[in-house]
């Protein structure tokens, strides 16, 4: 059972850019672009780099790191179709922003991208 969280106001959120928030145990990228706001998870599946600082393309985040490309409102990656991305159901109501996630186990710490060497 999905749980919706605020995570905040659409006016705090950059066009064009992404901002990372952990949400009830996930850690989420959340983008505007123009209208419509999108919630993706934050680690790219190929080295792990947060997607909430890579670049907006259209409906297309693109990774920091090595250019790797997701649909915002799919997942779907056109380099590995088994490379996907987790996508979280949005709902604005009067401005404020709910993504909706599963709840995470007790005790397992939040999914983020892997440290650098």
């Amino acid at each position: 059972m999905s749980i919706k969280h605020r995570v905040g106001h659409i006016s705090e959120i950059p066009e064009d850019e992404g901002l990372r928030i952990e949400v009830g145990g996930h850690i989420v990228a959340v983008f505007k672009r123009g209208s419509r706001i999108f919630a993706v998870g934050d680690s790219c599946p190929h080295m792990g780099a947060s997607l909430s600082e890579g670049y907006v393309d259209g409906n297309t985040v693109i990774c920091p790191w090595h250019g790797w490309m997701f649909d915002l409102e799919t997942g779907d990656s056109p380099f590995d179709e088994e490379a996907r991305i987790p996508v979280y159901r949005i709902n604005v109501e009067d401005g404020e922003i709910f993504v909706e996630v599963d709840p995470v186990a007790p005790g397992c710490p939040a999914k983020t991208r892997p440290e650098q060497d």
